[in-house]
């Protein structure tokens, strides 16, 4: 068996967007897969807080590469590693956002917190049937019980291209979803999932080459590059299709059961 670990993105891969959960049959053939013995690990920019009791029916991860690999964790939810905002990074994105009123929200171990434009992520959550554990931090004061360890906001790229003529020395990325989206994970300079995917084949035992990624967005891009197999679904962005060695089916209405299903169709 050439490859030993699948990592696998949510919103727009493992879950279409125009479902609340993944679909069964997702589920069924991860869980099929992962009983032949290929370990699986979830990518995803949320925090591990933000993927709802039920989200993945019944699939349970044997690792999870989450907030767009500032948090791994285990099966059992034991931490592997954590790549926490700086108070200088912090700081600089919620003066920037603020002068600006864009929304902007941070990954807490109990929650994403959004300090600005609370309003606005509930309506646009709704509107994508995202249900990210979003609560309201206005009161701008979490990070003093914790400091974070991802962020998420929405800006438009012109902004982000000023955020980083002022504060471009910090190094924080914005890892946009899709072309045209003004979404986007902000992650320091060394942490992505592409790093993430790299520390869990680690902890497992392997090496990048063993690894399968499938991912849909911008965000994407490092984890499709530093795997042995890199799969862009075909509803995914240009820059996802551009990273990856193939390309896969659509999301929905099942399509990563199609590709466990060709993978290893040893487990079917």
């Amino acid at each position: 068996m050439k490859y030993k670990l699948l990592l696998l993105d949510i919103d727009g891969t493992l879950r279409p967007d125009s479902c609340e959960r993944i679909p069964r049959e997702n589920a069924e053939a991860v869980n099929a897969v992962q009983r032949l013995g290929v370990k699986i690990a979830i990518a995803t920019g949320r925090g591990r807080a933000g993927v709802g009791k039920g989200l993945l029916r019944s699939v349970r991860p044997d690792y999870w590469v989450c907030s767009g690999g500032g948090q791994l964790l285990d099966g059992k939810g034991n931490e592997l590693a954590l790549h926490r905002l700086t108070n200088e990074e912090m700081y600089a994105l919620v003066d920037f956002f603020e002068d600006y009123e864009l929304p902007l929200r941070f990954t807490f171990h109990d929650a994403n917190y959004a300090y600005i434009g609370y309003e606005e992520f509930v309506r646009r959550e709704k509107a994508k049937n995202l249900h990210n554990h979003i609560v309201d931090g206005e009161d701008q004061d979490h990070h003093l019980v914790e400091m974070p360890f991802g962020a998420f906001g929405f800006v438009p790229r012109e902004r982000a291209a000023q955020f980083q003529e002022k504060y471009g020395y910090l190094g924080l990325q914005f890892l946009y979803s899709y072309p045209g989206s003004d979404g986007c994970d902000i992650t320091q300079a060394d942490v992505d999932k592409g790093r993430g995917l790299c520390e869990m084949a680690g902890v497992a035992g392997l090496t990048p080459e063993e690894c399968v990624a499938v991912g849909d967005g911008d965000n994407d891009v490092p984890m499709l590059a530093a795997a042995g197999l890199g799969i862009a679904m075909a509803n995914g962005s240009e820059a996802a299709k551009a990273a990856a060695d193939r390309i896969g089916p659509d999301a929905g209405p099942h399509g990563v059961a199609d590709l466990c299903r060709e993978l290893w169709p040893e487990a079917f």
